[in-house]
């Protein structure tokens, strides 16, 4: 079998987690046809060392000769990290870690999981944020200069970080995974190829979840900008409605677990983009620190706003700050204290007894550490309660 050759130039790209998401990456990654010098890194090192040889079989069957390493990291040793960082010395640092993933609410029996749902996004902020901060601060330790690409709820994430001096590069997923959908919709309402679409869309975490799934945005503010042969279409001739209906019927996707790798796409786009030093408009959330989700125009691994005529920087931020409070977050403050809605603050005490209705950046292991004793307690009482249910129902 022919192999693809590489250019000779190698940047180093460092994953850490090596779950779904950063599984999925490292094959993107391996089989881009780029010279990167790749390591993936997890608390588990026989498992990550599995995992990374099943990327290298795959890459190999494909005919990628690829530079992959496992390594040995916890994000809790801060100190330890820091040396490994400062060692290695890479040009992007991917956060493919949280302490809940996104899915493992859905992994309750239905009625709970419905209830809970309600609560949106917000509430499991400082579990995404533990294992961000820390890897940041080790990273700020290194003293190196590494672009930092974050997946864990980056429209969050990435401001309460910023309020410490500790915001990543940008992040990754939501608002970009709704982007190939609103292409294809568009492209087809114009009757014209998809190439021929371009997209500027502004939208919090919130927006990007469920549209896809209702064919609305429920009131939540958002902006979108659609181009054909890069020429703006005017918004009262391409209705939004028809293009979101379209989103979530005619190009539904695969959604859940078994859909994760329209997320880990956008994320190898934005690493690529970052690791390749290129001149490229890539959506994503969290950039420079910001609330929610932007249009971001990397080069040369510096990041800005690519902002369409008629829209500033002001008003896109006040979207996403809006946006984001259908997601169960009031605001977020200069230093980084997140502030729940009452809306959200309501269902988490009577679901899980678990009363928050702000938290600092400082506070967020022992808030972590709650919501995890909670959240079993709850997931306990749910499974019992169903198992009961069925024994009625069998009766």
């Amino acid at each position: 079998m022919s192999t693809v050759a590489f250019p000779d130039e190698k940047a180093k790209v460092l994953i850490v987690g090596c779950g779904v998401l950063g599984g999925d990456v490292l094959h993107f990654l391996t089989q881009s046809g780029r010279n990167y010098e790749l390591y993936i890194g997890a608390r588990d090192l026989q498992k990550v060392s599995h995992r990374v040889n099943l990327a290298r079989y795959t890459a190999l069957n494909l005919g990628y000769l690829p530079t992959v390493e496992p390594l040995s990291i916890d994000l809790m040793e801060t100190e330890r990290t820091a040396e490994l960082i400062a060692r290695l010395r890479p040009d992007v640092i991917f956060n493919a870690t949280t302490l809940h993933s996104w899915w493992v609410i859905t992994q309750l029996p239905p009625n709970a999981y419905r209830r809970l749902d309600r609560a949106r996004a917000a509430p499991r902020t400082p579990m995404h944020l533990v294992l961000a901060r820390r890897l940041m601060k080790a990273v700020r330790q290194a003293g190196v200069k590494s672009a930092v690409v974050n997946a864990s709820y980056p429209d969050v994430v990435n401001a309460v970080l910023a309020g410490e001096g500790l915001a990543p590069t940008v992040g990754i997923g939501n608002v970009s995974n709704a982007v190939p959908g609103i292409r294809l919709a568009a492209a087809h309402l114009l009757k014209c190829d998809v190439s021929d679409v371009d997209v500027r869309f502004f939208a919090q975490h919130y927006v990007s979840y469920r549209m896809p799934s209702t064919g609305s945005t429920e009131g939540a503010p958002y902006h979108l900008t659609i181009y054909h042969k890069g020429r703006e279409v005017p918004a009262d001739s391409l209705d939004h409605r028809a293009i979101f209906a379209l989103v979530a019927d005619r190009f539904r996707r695969v959604k859940g677990l078994p859909g994760q790798s329209v997320t880990a796409s956008s994320a190898t786009a934005v690493l690529r983009a970052l690791a390749d030093r290129a001149t490229r408009v890539v959506h994503a959330p969290g950039p420079l620190g910001l609330v929610g989700g932007y249009p971001v125009r990397f080069a040369d691994r510096s990041a800005e706003i690519a902002l369409p005529p008629g829209l500033s920087l002001e008003a896109a931020i006040d979207i996403n700050r809006r946006c984001q409070r259908f997601d169960g977050v009031e605001r977020v403050d200069a230093d980084g204290t997140v502030h729940f809605t009452q809306e959200t603050i309501g269902i988490m005490r009577e679901e899980l007894g678990y009363d928050c209705e702000r938290f600092s950046p400082t506070e967020c292991e022992d808030r972590a550490a709650e919501l995890a004793r909670k959240f079993a307690e709850y997931r306990h009482r749910a499974e019992a309660d169903e198992r009961a249910a069925q024994l009625a129902r069998a009766a």
